[in-house]
């Protein structure tokens, strides 16, 4: 069962978002004149663990929220132009200057598949080590630490990582012994 769509206009059409009003067919033959759908930049997305097993969590303002939140490194990349495996070795290295030689893909997964179009790869990093300085982009303000793995899944059961991608991949991480 799938949705016909009978006709596609951008509302907004920029770089940074996209966002366009269907006009679609239901299965049932219901006609819906107005579905929107946000096109937004996949992820990459890092678990990045030391010889430790300590996570790097950053502390990064989010200005929507207009607030600081923990998450895990990770950037955003067009499908068509990059490699999800190459965007989360550089994500790594710009956002903590840390590099890792054995990266393990954990799966792709959905943001919020209801109206939006981006996917999540996720990666894991082992036994990450530091080559360089952060060099973070202009609109960057972050800070990042070492965290205990089974610590950072505390933080998580508080509330205090509330970002959804990095509480899933966390999880996933720590109860699924990816390690």
């Amino acid at each position: 069962m799938s949705w016909k769509c009978l006709a596609s206009n951008y509302i907004v059409n920029t770089k940074w978002l996209k966002v366009r009003k269907d006009r679609v067919e239901l299965p049932n033959g219901h006609i819906m004149d107005d579905y929107y759908v946000v096109e937004k930049s996949n992820v990459a997305l890092i678990v990045a663990l030391d010889s430790e097993n300590r996570v790097i969590l950053k502390k990064e303002y989010r200005y929507p929220l207009d607030t600081e939140l923990i998450e895990l490194p990770g950037g955003t990349f067009e499908a068509d132009n990059d490699n999800p495996l190459e965007v989360a070795q550089r994500e790594l290295l710009e956002e903590t200057g840390y590099k890792s030689d054995d990266w393990e893909h954990l799966g792709t997964y959905y943001d919020y598949p209801t109206k939006d179009t981006n996917t999540i790869h996720v990666f894991l990093a082992k036994d990450v080590y530091k080559v360089a300085e952060p060099n973070l982009e202009i609109s960057e303000d972050i800070s990042f630490d070492f965290i205990p793995l089974k610590d950072a899944v505390e933080m998580v059961k508080r509330g205090d990582i509330q970002v959804c991608a990095s509480v899933t991949v966390l999880l996933k991480v720590y109860y699924t012994s990816a390690l």
